[in-house]
């Protein structure tokens, strides 16, 4: 979901995110890192659905590093920042982990 086409993969992870919403079981953990951290930018088409999500009681976190890189440090509408470690326990330690 997170290469090729932008236009196609922005409407896929749209898709994929929206999704999320409708299914009664919902993921521990959203972790968003790259260039995906501007999903949860104020100004961002998956904001509704990544604030349903977080309140629905999902984890959703945002990558320090990238947050910083795109300046994005006020602009955040969703989810927390997250370091480095953090991101890194989260995905080992979860049972399933996707990958766009």
């Amino acid at each position: 979901m997170g290469t090729g086409d932008k236009e196609l993969t922005q409407n896929l992870m749209l898709a994929f995110l929206h999704t999320l919403t409708e299914k009664e079981e919902k993921p521990e953990n959203i972790v968003i890192y790259g260039l995906g951290v501007k999903l949860a930018a104020k100004n961002s088409e998956a904001l509704p659905d990544l604030k349903e999500l977080e309140n629905d009681g999902v984890n959703v976190v945002s990558c320090g590093i990238c947050v910083d890189y795109y300046e994005l440090n006020d602009k955040l509408g969703v989810g927390g920042i997250t370091t480095m470690p953090e991101v890194v326990d989260i995905l080992a330690s979860d049972n399933t982990v996707v990958h766009p």
